[in-house]
Formats: C-alpha cells, sequence, structure tokens
C-alpha cells in the first residue's frame, strides 16, 4: 500500500502542475462550454442544462460541489470563475481514481502486485491522461467510469451476485449520463450477464431486470432532463453522431477529412499519447499476456476501438478509455522484461519518466497565447487593424478595446473569387495578421484539391502558402511556440561555444487537439505597405 500511495502522490504531483496553464483565461473550447452550462445551473432552482452534446453528470458534479464548498467554506467557486478550479481538481481526483482502478485490475488479471504497481506507475507517467487532467472535459470521467466498468465485469465473472449487477447498472448509468457514445458497452455487459448464468434463466432473468432497474433509475437521477427535454435531447444526440460520421458539418472537424480510420488514432497514440517507449511495452506484453485467460479484457477493449476507431472525426481524447488497458499491457510487458533483462527494464523505468518530464515543459514558461498578448499590447500600436482568423480564440485576450479588428472567414465555401474579393479588402485594411493557431492553416492548406474533396479550398491553400513564404505584403514579425523539451545547462568549463544541450521535439504533427488548447504556435504579421 506504501507504494501505491507514492504512485498516487506522483499522479497527483504531475497533475498539479501546471494546472493554471491558461491563468484563467479558459482557453480550452469544450470546458468554457461545460462550464457555462453548469453556470446557469442551481441546485435546487434550475437543474435544466438546456446542453446535451454531453451528459449531465458532469455539470451537475462541478456545480454541486462548488455550491456545497461555498455553502461550507464560504467561498465563491459556484461561478463562471470558480468553477473552472473545481472542474480541474475534479478531473485530477478522477483520473487518480482511474490509476486506482488500474492497480485493482492489474490484480485481477495478473495475481501479482507488482504487475498492478507497475501498470499504475505506467499510467500516472503516461502524458496524455496527465494533459486531459489539466482540463475540466467529460472524456476523463467517461474513462473512470469505463475502467471501473471492466473492473466490475472481470469481478462479476469470478462471483456474480445481484448487489455487483446493481453496481454494474449505476456504473453504465453513470457512464451514460457522461458521454452518449457509452451506450456501445450495453451488449457486452448484457453477454457477460447471461454467459455467467448459461444454465438458470431465472437468474439471467433477475440480474438483466435489476440491471435494467438500475440503469433507468439512475440514469433519471443523474440526467433527469433526457427525459423531461426528451426532444430536445434526441436532436442534440443525433447532431453528435452526424458529426462524427461526416467531418465535412463543422468546419473543426475538417482536419480529420481523409484520415485513415483506426491507423491515425494509433499514430497519435504511440507518437504522442503514450510515447514509444510506453507504447513498445504495451506491444510486449500483448505479444505475452496469455490471451484465453483474459479473453473479457481484450473483447471490451477490442469491441471500443473497433466502433469508436472508425468515426469519421478522430480527437484523440476519444480514445482515452483505452489508455488503462495500454497501461496493463506496459505494466504485464515491464514486468517481463525485468525477469530477463534488468538493466533494459529500469533504463527504460528511466527513459519514459524522462519523456513526461519533457512533455511537463510546456506547462513551464506562460501560455503562448499570454505571450502573444503581452507582445501585442507592447509593440503594436493602439488604433491598429488586426486580421484574426474566425472559428479561433481571438487575440489578445485582453487589451482588445485598443484594436479594430477584420474576421477573416477562411472557411467560407466557395472558395471563389468573390469570397477573395471581400477577404483582400480585409486584408488591405489591416496592419497586422494573427494567426491564432494552427487549427485553419493546417486543414485548409491540405484541401486543396476540387476533385478529391467535397469542400475544396484552393485559394485559401495558395493565401497560406504566400503569406508564409513572404510572397505578400506582410512579414512575419512575431512567433511564440512552447514545444515539450529537455535542456541541460552544462557547467561554464565545459560549454562549447556557450550553448546548453537541448532536445526538442516538435509536435506539430501532432493531431490538433494534442497542441491547440495549451501550446498552440501563434504567428503575427506585419503589413509592410501600411508603415
Amino acid at each position: 500500500m506504501i507504494k501505491m500511495a507514492i504512485i498516487l502522490l506522483l499522479g497527483l504531483m504531475l497533475r498539479i502542475y501546471g494546472v493554471n496553464w491558461d491563468q484563467g483565461f479558459h482557453l480550452h473550447p469544450d470546458e468554457r462550454m461545460l462550464i457555462m452550462v453548469a453556470d446557469r445551473i442551481q441546485f435546487f432552482k434550475n437543474l435544466n442544462p438546456d446542453f446535451f452534446n454531453y451528459g449531465s453528470l458532469p455539470i451537475y458534479l462541478i456545480k454541486g460541489i462548488s455550491q456545497l464548498i461555498d455553502l461550507i467554506f464560504k467561498t465563491n467557486l459556484s461561478n463562471y470563475q470558480g468553477m473552472l478550479i473545481t472542474g480541474r481538481a475534479l478531473s485530477i481526483i478522477f483520473d487518480l481514481v482511474t490509476t486506482c482502478l488500474i492497480y485493482k485490475i492489474g490484480q485481477l488479471l495478473f495475481k501479482k502486485i507488482k504487475i498492478a504497481l507497475l501498470s499504475s506507475l505506467i499510467y500516472t507517467v503516461a502524458f496524455f491522461p496527465i494533459q486531459n487532467s489539466h482540463f475540466f472535459v467529460v472524456d476523463i470521467f467517461l474513462n473512470t467510469f469505463v475502467t471501473g466498468l471492466i473492473y466490475m465485469l472481470l469481478d462479476y465473472l469470478k462471483y456474480p451476485s445481484t448487489k455487483k449487477t446493481v453496481i454494474l447498472g449505476i456504473i453504465f448509468a453513470a457512464m451514460m449520463a457522461t458521454k452518449f457514445t457509452a451506450i456501445i458497452f450495453l451488449p457486452i455487459i448484457l453477454l457477460v450477464i447471461i454467459l455467467k448464468s448459461i444454465n438458470s434463466w431465472k437468474k439471467i432473468t433477475i440480474h438483466s431486470l435489476v440491471f435494467g432497474f438500475c440503469i433507468l433509475v439512475f440514469y433519471f437521477l443523474f440526467m433527469p432532463y433526457a427525459f423531461i427535454e426528451n426532444t430536445r435531447f434526441i436532436s442534440d444526440i443525433k447532431a453528435q453522431l452526424a458529426m462524427n460520421s461526416n467531418p465535412y458539418i463543422f468546419p473543426y472537424t475538417l482536419q480529420y477529412v481523409g484520415t485513415i480510420p483506426y491507423l491515425y488514432y494509433l499514430k497519435n497514440i504511440f507518437l504522442w499519447g503514450l510515447g514509444p517507449i510506453i507504447s513498445v511495452l504495451s506491444i510486449i506484453g500483448l505479444w505475452l499476456m496469455p490471451k484465453r485467460k483474459n479473453i473479457l479484457f481484450f473483447i471490451f477493449y477490442l469491441f471500443y476501438f473497433l466502433i469508436i476507431g472508425r468515426s469519421a472525426v478522430k480527437f484523440m481524447r476519444y480514445m482515452i478509455p483505452l489508455y488503462p488497458m495500454f497501461a496493463l499491457l506496459a505494466g504485464y510487458g515491464l514486468y517481463q522484461l525485468h525477469k530477463h533483462y534488468k538493466l533494459l527494464s529500469y533504463v527504460l523505468i528511466t527513459g519514459l519518466l524522462l519523456w513526461t518530464f519533457i512533455f511537463l515543459n510546456i506547462y513551464l514558461v506562460p501560455h503562448t497565447r499570454i505571450a502573444a498578448t503581452d507582445w501585442i499590447i507592447k509593440n503594436i500600436p493602439k488604433g491598429s487593424t488586426l486580421a484574426v482568423e474566425h472559428w479561433d480564440d481571438r487575440i489578445p485576450l485582453y487589451g482588445g478595446e485598443n484594436y479594430n479588428f477584420e474576421e477573416l472567414t477562411l472557411y467560407d465555401q466557395p472558395d471563389d473569387e468573390n469570397k477573395w474579393q471581400i477577404l483582400n479588402k480585409k486584408l488591405q485594411k489591416s496592419d497586422y495578421i494573427i494567426i491564432a493557431s494552427n487549427r485553419l492553416y493546417v486543414p485548409l492548406q491540405r484541401l486543396s484539391g476540387c476533385k478529391k474533396f467535397k469542400s475544396c479550398y484552393p485559394k485559401t491553400a495558395e493565401y497560406y502558402q504566400k503569406l508564409f513564404n513572404n510572397q505578400l505584403p506582410f512579414k512575419k514579425v512575431a512567433e511564440f511556440s512552447v514545444y515539450p523539451k529537455l535542456e541541460i545547462a552544462w557547467p561554464s568549463k565545459l560549454q562549447r561555444s556557450g550553448r546548453n544541450w537541448k532536445l526538442e521535439i516538435r509536435d506539430d504533427v501532432a493531431d490538433e487537439s494534442f497542441t491547440v488548447y495549451d501550446h498552440p504556435k501563434i504567428m503575427i504579421f506585419k503589413n509592410i505597405n501600411a508603415y
């Protein structure tokens, strides 16, 4: 227990570090939206979120806990700004609970505490769960519930009981009240209940009815307005399902046009979410782990990957429920390596810890949007006209009243002469162009071929190419970027040419959602004809 406590303490420290990464500016759009919805909730006066893109349970949790803290400690957390603190604290707590569940699953699967501890440690230092614990997003909550579900299913297989069926129903209701896509696990749960009681129709009937009753009761408690406002609920769910089947529906999903199902997710997990070391260890664990003894474990996660992995929209966070599985596989792989190659196992543990600290560097310096805002306030004269891109957070974050803005509607279709006559007039009036992230210029340059894509942007792609190649009357005067890096300051006697040693990992090619929230690259271009 002491070793597990140390792992949890390490997990807490890694998740707290840099948790105020945006200095209260609410720079994660999903987090911002959830808190805006929670801000209009008031226990017990108004519980209607009027929003069903995500489930209500995380919204009720953040608002209810904030109000309770205010009531007990006379604080002021149950408002838009205060709930940012509460929400991120909840994300950290839930992810630490996930770590504990991984330990419990490891004990069930492998019957060895060492493997359970190694699996928990690997999840603790995997960067993607750390990064998402810095946000109040529903995927962290869903991950905890999914991990709890697989633990309970494995436990149910050993000793089925009505009590465990009740717990399964409550967990599944919580999952559904967090994110509707959790419904895909329903067939697996029912299959386990049926197979475990295959010789007793009475037991199957009782457990199925108990399970269904618990879902109905607790889903209503966790998300009552899915029943009360069922028309709006169904409409919002349909819109989300449509988005996941068609990347052309929303501008911010155009990045996924042409990406390969399954492979796109695996590439981002391997390179960025887990990193190469944990990924290789999980592959080793998958190769060595007995399949027949753990068939439910494999079916459970494979089913999720096959269903979600084929979606047209592929945000990295959609795969976060798989990270506990990867951690368990990696823990088993590392344990097997340690038995035969102890030195190699220690080198790998050191390497994955270094990998984590390299990526934590993004929280060591001010957020790039804040740094860019400070630069604009200091260097761009008041009254200047700034061209900003739509569908992205506007910079400067503060002091915007001192400037005029021209919005560049670059996503607009058709991408023709008429569109660019309007945009060119806006550019001519602009003293500066502010590109606040890669949200537009990466997908729109790739979608240049009109024969290949339903929505194409040949003229916009040409505009970006000319802008970046200094072929327009705009010169880049500032760039703000933060990359994962490790820098060693040598003692003065050992320095060569006064340089320190530095390893920097350029993650520009990662999925947009991996960089755009907490370390986007920002570029500022000055109109050289205006001065």
